[in-house]
């Protein structure tokens, strides 16, 4: 946290026209930056299948800010697996993650200096966006998503419901029949008499191979029923979706969360009737929704009801200092001054025209536009000196700077 504390007072201090030009290094062009790109992103970043050319907010973000930094960029595509071993382990070895990470606690514990990768670290926060699921439109019937369960499934598994869906791929939801668990199968196999827990009846049925009648679900037997929750492998929404599964998962429901390898994925199931949910950020979900619908010339009835309630997801650019030591620092300051120049705004507008801005995401847009300010006094050679002509709030942190650097020229 203290190289993070330091960078803020730092960029706090300079005027804003320094944090501008001042990340335009006299190097320009004679170093190569490697950026992990994220192909499936999108509307923020996301892969052209036709041109293989990236495009998004995001992508033009990264594009500037290294450039600015002094260096020259090379783009290699990242899926969501290969960021996620970035992320925990460093595996690809990025100088920069070109992607809408959200900052959460668990990964700055695992950026900070007894982490498991303590030479990465996060940009300031870019966007701020909002995290939540989807689910079908009302009226909508997606028998592979949620219902109930045959007779015979007394207490399966999530593991177990797949391979049954799997099995009845094709029929008739009227027609779907439960089969054997696979502990039932192999007893029956081996010929082993059936465990003493299944009592008298259970022994009757094995000695003398009897078909014993089951009452029907509406005679007192509880109905079991299933729902598939999706959300894409290594997103924070992963966490509220096994959440909310376990929490709603009781004796007559079982909730199965599954991950998808991308929002394309993600989107083709939900389509398709096979997720009652569909977790994720609100923005990329409609954008994949929009995507697969144009795809596959269908028309993909969601209902967006529950994303008025999400949660707040801080999006950031994750830096390495593994190369070049100098390079956070760098693509901070070239942030900073895109949004004190406007160039951010700029941005926002044109990928994502008429749109108004969330509240929290106008904050943070006027939070990084640090004032211009201006350059202190010539006469005044002295920074304890200086420090006096500030308003109240800025003197004392410039107090506190230049006292520490009083301090260490004494």
């Amino acid at each position: 946290m203290r190289p993070l504390f330091t960078k803020l007072v730092f960029a706090a201090l300079l005027p804003a026209h320094a944090l501008t030009y001042a990340a335009r290094a006299d190097t320009i062009g004679s170093e190569e930056a490697t950026v992990g790109v994220r192909n499936d992103a999108r509307p923020f970043i996301w892969q052209d299948k036709n041109t293989n050319g990236y495009n998004g907010l995001f992508w033009d973000i990264c594009t500037e800010a290294v450039q600015r930094a002094g260096y020259r960029l090379k783009a290699v595509t990242v899926n969501t697996r290969q960021r996620a071993e970035f992320l925990n382990m460093g595996t690809g070895d990025f100088d920069l993650l070109c992607d809408p990470t959200t900052i959460t606690l668990r990964r700055m514990r695992n950026f900070a200096y007894n982490g498991g990768v303590p030479y990465l670290q996060f940009s300031p926060i870019i966007f701020v966006a909002n995290g939540s699921y989807v689910q079908p439109r009302r009226g909508t019937v997606a028998p592979n998503a949620a219902g109930d369960l045959p007779e015979g499934a007394d207490n399966p598994t999530c593991n177990e419901i797949v391979r049954w869906m799997d099995k009845v791929k094709g029929e008739k939801p009227e027609e779907w029949k439960w089969w054997p668990s696979p502990k039932a199968k192999a007893a029956d196999s081996n010929g082993s008499p059936p465990p003493a827990s299944s009592g008298f009846l259970g022994w009757l049925k094995y000695k003398f191979d009897l078909t014993l009648s089951r009452s029907s679900q509406g005679d007192g037997i509880q109905t079991k029923s299933f729902a598939f929750w999706g959300y894409v492998e290594g997103s924070t929404s992963q966490e509220a979706a096994e959440q909310q599964a376990k929490a709603q998962s009781k004796d007559g429901l079982i909730v199965c969360p599954r991950s998808m390898p991308s929002h394309e994925d993600a989107a083709k199931e939900f389509c398709s009737g096979r997720l009652a949910r569909y977790y994720g950020d609100v923005e990329m979900i409609r954008a994949a929704l929009a995507g697969y619908s144009e795809n596959a010339n269908t028309r993909c009835g969601a209902d967006f009801t529950p994303a008025a309630t999400g949660s707040y997801e801080p999006y950031a650019l994750v830096v390495s200092s593994h190369h070049f030591t100098d390079f956070p620092e760098r693509v901070t300051l070239a942030l900073y001054g895109m949004f004190e120049d406007g160039t951010v705004e700029r941005l926002f507008t044109g990928h994502f025209p008429g749109a108004q801005k969330s509240q929290h995401l106008a904050t943070l847009f006027r939070i990084n536009s640090i004032p211009a300010g201006g350059d202190a006094p010539k006469e005044i050679k002295d920074p304890l000196l200086a420090c006096f002509r500030c308003p109240v709030g800025v003197r004392r942190a410039s107090l506190f700077t230049s006292s520490a650097v009083y301090v260490l020229k004494q």
